[in-house]
Order: structure tokens, then C-alpha cells, then sequence
């Protein structure tokens, strides 16, 4: 965490829900951002949250922002150049900035740089804001499959992923691949069984490799039942990271496509294939 609190917009938080007062600073080829950025899009809160872009580092080797032709240069809106400028208005700010931001434009400051918790609570929090007929990313019904599901996804491929492609440390980076591919043997597995396609990856696997029996018992054609939740969002972009290059940087050379794994590339591409998924930012940054 680059800030002290992260704050939220639940019940229990001190953020109020307000159209317009905060501004989201995202990078596309990011995909903690890419989870919010799906989130703001599929609830229609594109106008009540407007986004500032960042496309990669600057001068003082911090995320550099843009300028109004999209360019490097200052965002008009943060009246910044680089994201550490507006970090630095923030109390108990600790280098480096990271992404997703959220800053709250009647003070300046960082409210937010966690991703989970942004996701969570536009989901929750900002119902008033979100379109007719937006879905519901977290059903209360489903709670405990989602918080499930997060955990296990957030531990065994999220943090996986970035580890096994940035870590320096070989032995932490081969042990975080190798985590992340046996936890696409047990997605395929599980979305295989739910769906009645032949579980290809199962071999080996023990039920002390997935994830808690509340989550396993949800799943359907997507990881909480026949919809997309918030847990789904969560897999998606590391998913969509590793297919799209990040593959190619695994220790040992280059790991496979989601291909070789039938039923979690099938779901993969039916998500990929939805309105709202990959936004025209995401899609140049990855070039898929």
C-alpha cells in the first residue's frame, strides 16, 4: 500500500457516495486496474466516475500522466505529470504511487490504491449511481462463495501471477508459477465438472489444491452459478495478463496458452466476447 487508509464507501466507511467527486487513475495494461475498469463499466458509472490514464513510467520513474491529446504531459483534471504529484498531497503517502488511484478532487488526495476494495464497493456501495438493470456483482445470496473465491483467487493467482513475472528471487518466481498453473488445473476442473465437459486436468489434484468447499459447490458456467460476479471479474484480468504476454516471461521459458486448459479458455473467451469486458484502452495495451 503507497497510502495509510485506504478508505471505503460501505456502511461501516467514511466515503460518501458522490457523482463526479472522484476521479480514477488507471493504466490499461494493468490488471488490478482492468477490475475496476470492467466494474465501472458493466454498472454504468462511466460519467459518475470519470478516468485519468496513465501509459507507462516517466522521467522520476513513476507512472506519468497525460495530457488532453493523450499524450505525456500534465492531466488537466489532477493538474499533475507524474501520479507521484498527486500522491504526495496525501497523509502517510510511502513511495512508490501505484495503480489504480482513486483521489477524491475536493481535497486532492488519495482515498483508495486498493483494487479489491474499489471493485467491492462500486459493486455495493454506489447502487444509486449504477444503470437500470446493472447486474449485481456480489448477491448477497452468494457472499460467501464470492469472499471464498477471493480469497483463494487472490493468493493462488493474482499475487502468483505478479510474482512469477517480477519477482528477481528464481525460487519465489518458479514456486509462483507453478501455483498459478496448478490453480488453472483446478479451474478448468471444477468449470469442467459444472459444465460437463471432460475434466482434461484433474490428475494429481487433491482437494487441499482448491479452493474453500463454499466456492466449489457455486460454480456453474461461471465461478458463483450461470452469472459473472465480482470473483469472475477477479480471475478474468490476470487470466487475460497471462494469455496476452505474460506467458512468455514464466521461469523456465514460455507456459502454455489457456488453450491447453479447454473448460477455464472456453469460459475465458465467453467473458472476453461480453459487452463492457475489454474496454478499447485494455485492448491496445494488450493488443488483443
Amino acid at each position: 500500500m503507497a497510502i495509510a487508509v485506504s478508505h471505503r464507501f460501505s456502511p461501516s466507511g467514511d466515503l460518501p457516495v458522490e457523482a463526479g467527486r472522484y476521479r480514477l487513475v488507471a493504466a490499461g495494461s494493468c490488471p488490478w486496474c482492468r477490475r475496476v475498469l470492467i466494474a465501472r463499466r458493466l454498472l454504468g458509472l462511466t460519467e459518475a466516475l470519470p478516468v485519468s490514464w496513465t501509459y507507462g513510467k516517466g522521467a522520476d520513474g513513476y507512472w506519468e500522466l497525460t495530457g488532453p491529446d493523450g499524450e505525456p504531459g500534465v492531466d488537466p483534471a489532477l493538474g499533475a505529470r507524474s501520479l507521484a504529484e498527486v500522491y504526495e498531497k496525501t497523509p502517510g503517502y510511502e513511495p512508490p504511487p501505484t495503480v489504480p488511484a482513486l483521489v477524491d478532487m475536493t481535497t486532492g488526495e488519495v482515498v483508495s490504491d486498493d483494487s479489491g476494495d474499489m471493485l467491492f464497493d462500486l459493486s455495493t456501495a454506489w447502487w444509486d449511481l449504477q444503470r437500470e438493470g446493472a447486474p449485481d456483482l456480489y448477491p448477497l445470496n452468494r457472499r460467501n462463495s464470492t469472499d471464498a473465491w477471493d480469497e483463494w483467487i487472490g493468493s493462488q493467482i493474482n499475487v502468483g501471477h505478479a510474482v512469477a513475472t517480477h519477482s528477481k528471487d528464481p525460487e519465489k518466481a518458479a514456486a509462483a508459477a507453478n501455483g498459478v498453473l496448478v490453480g488453472f488445473d483446478v479451474i478448468d476442473t471444477l468449470l469442467a465438472r459444472a459444465t460437463r465437459m471432460e475434466a482434461s486436468r484433474e490428475d494429481g489434484l487433491t482437494m487441499l489444491d482448491g479452493p474453500a468447499l463454499s466456492a466449489v459447490v457455486a460454480i456453474g458456467q461461471y465461478l458463483c452459478g450461470d452469472k459473472p460476479t465480482g470473483s469472475d471479474i477477479r480471475l478474468f484480468t490476470t487470466v487475460q495478463s497471462y494469455e496476452y504476454g505474460g506467458r512468455q516471461h514464466y521461469p523456465g521459458g514460455e507456459a502454455p496458452s489457456i488453450s491447453f486448459w479447454p473448460a477455464l479458455a472456453r469460459w475465458f473467451r465467453a467473458l472476453e466476447s461480453r459487452s463492457g469486458w475489454v474496454g478499447p484502452e485494455e485492448r491496445s495495451a494488450l493488443g488483443c
